[in-house]
């Protein structure tokens, strides 16, 4: 009988190392002779390039939130994908987390997924608050604040770098942001 396949939630603050993560687990997969495939969403701006903050890229599919990623793998699956990743996952809908989760079910490759928990305003992705509840694994990604803690918060800075609360969840622009503690995060100061 076959292994069961598994949802994986790998999840962080920003600038933990996700990206990079993913792609190291990519490579060893490829140079074991799996067939891999990564998503990454069309609003993280990529081109469909997965780049991480240390140089190392690979290309990926680019998808869109109109995009059913299990009629997709049900398609494509010539030859067989042996492990999909999905980069920036918090962009990703309700309804493509249900896709991926029956990709596991019924197809029965696993997943692995990379993305935020929550966004500059403490609150949950859509897309993580489902993970977080259904994935069959969650792992962290740690970091550290700038005092040593852990980091648990992602602040959004304006271009005077101060902290806001404002604007859009999903922000794709230049914005900068940084992880930092909770007490760090309330507290914080330019």
């Amino acid at each position: 009988m076959k292994k069961k396949a598994k949802l994986y939630f790998y999840y962080s603050t920003m600038n933990a190392g996700k990206t990079t993560s993913l792609l190291q687990t990519n490579n060893n997969y490829k140079k074991r002779n799996f067939n891999t495939l990564i998503f990454i969403p069309k609003t993280a701006n990529t081109n469909g390039i997965i780049k991480s903050r240390i140089g190392i890229y690979e290309q990926g599919k680019t998808i869109n939130t109109n995009f059913n990623i299990f009629n997709y793998i049900k398609r494509y699956n010539n030859p067989k994908i042996d492990i999909i990743f999905i980069d920036e996952v918090h962009f990703l809908n309700k309804k493509q987390i249900f896709q991926i989760i029956s990709i596991v079910d019924h197809i029965n490759i696993p997943v692995l997924t990379y993305g935020l928990r929550t966004d500059f305003q403490s609150k949950l992705f859509e897309s993580s608050k489902y993970l977080l509840a259904l994935a069959d694994k969650v792992i962290e990604i740690k970091t550290i604040c700038y005092c040593g803690n852990k980091a648990i918060m992602n602040l959004r800075l304006n271009e005077q770098g101060h902290k806001t609360f404002k604007g859009n969840q999903i922000n794709t622009d230049k914005t900068l942001y940084t992880a930092l503690c909770r007490k760090h995060f309330y507290k914080y100061k330019k």
